[in-house]
Formats: C-alpha cells, structure tokens, sequence
C-alpha cells in the first residue's frame, strides 16, 4: 500500500473508533446508571442516604439528557449476580476495539506523514543531483507502507478493559451492590 492509501485509511479508521467509540461508551454509562438505579431502591439502616442519592442523581441525569433517550430506553442493564449480561459486555468491549482502531488509525497516519515528509526531503536531495537525481515517482514506487492491525494495539485492547473492570467491581462490591 502506497503512503497516501495509508494515509486514507489512516483517516477511516480514526473516524470508525470514534463512531464506535462515543456511542459504546454512552450506552456502557448509562446501562451502569441503570443498574445502580436499580439497586438504589429503599433499604433500611447506615447505606439508605447514601442509595437515596444515588437514586435521586441517576433520575435527575435521566430527566436532563432527553437527547439521549435511545440510549435510555436500548442500552442493556446488567444484573450481576450470575446473568451472561452478553449484550452489556459486547458493547463495554466495543468501547475498547473503538480505541484500538483511533490508536491503530493515528500510527498509520503519523507514519504516512513522516514518509511523505521523509520523500519531500529526498527529493530535494535528488533535485541537487541535477539530471540523474530520481523523481518524485521513482521515490514513490519504493515505498510500501505496511498495513496495522487493530489486534496489535496491547493496552488498550487487552488490558484496559480487564483492568475497568476489576476496578469497576470492587467499587460496586464497596457500594454494597454486588
């Protein structure tokens, strides 16, 4: 692939992991508001205040972000205790490949900038060779950019997401809600 393929799709897949990104991560929010909703109902004793607040807080962010009703009324509410919860996990882990293809998307495009930098620079060389100096597409057809995957991306496609959550669980777990 040519550095301007690359550069192509370098800029897809920007667009492609914020695309999956933003809205994975909205309905992973709210799908996590609404499971603490649904465990903050009336208990007695110390943690009832605590709950009520909690209640009251995740009603009022429902009330004020009407523009996010898709996601309010779709996204799937996990129940934790022994449920696959399958379409809550396959959305968190979008929230992660989304990263993984911005991430994979911006090393491609830096390097597609550096090589086209790197061939500016060389064809000024070439240029002061005079007439046996190469041009621009002999320069070009040289170069071969490899292609990226997103499987590559380590941390942010195998780590983040367990090290989430890990932390994710001992919260709820001190919470009570677990």
């Amino acid at each position: 692939m040519t550095y301007q393929q690359a550069g192509r799709i370098a800029i897809l897949k920007r667009v492609a992991g914020w695309v999956i990104f933003i809205p994975a991560l909205l309905s992973t929010l709210i799908s996590m508001l609404g499971f603490l909703f649904k465990h903050s109902e009336k208990q007695p004793g110390i943690d009832a205040v605590m709950l009520d607040f909690v209640h009251v807080m995740v009603d009022m962010i429902k009330f004020n972000t009407p523009f996010l009703n898709v996601f309010w009324n779709n996204s799937p509410v996990p129940a934790f205790n022994g449920a696959a919860n399958v379409g809550f996990w396959l959305i968190y882990i979008l929230i992660f490949v989304g990263m993984a293809l911005q991430a994979s998307g911006a090393r491609m495009w830096r390097q597609s900038r550096h090589v086209k930098e790197g061939i500016e620079d060389q064809l000024i060389l070439e240029q002061a060779k005079g007439s046996e100096g190469r041009t621009r597409a002999q320069l070009e057809e040289k170069i071969h950019v490899p292609r990226h995957t997103i499987l590559l991306q380590i941390f942010p496609l195998y780590i983040l997401p367990v090290v989430i959550a890990l932390a994710g669980y001992f919260v709820l777990r001190l919470l009570g809600m677990l």
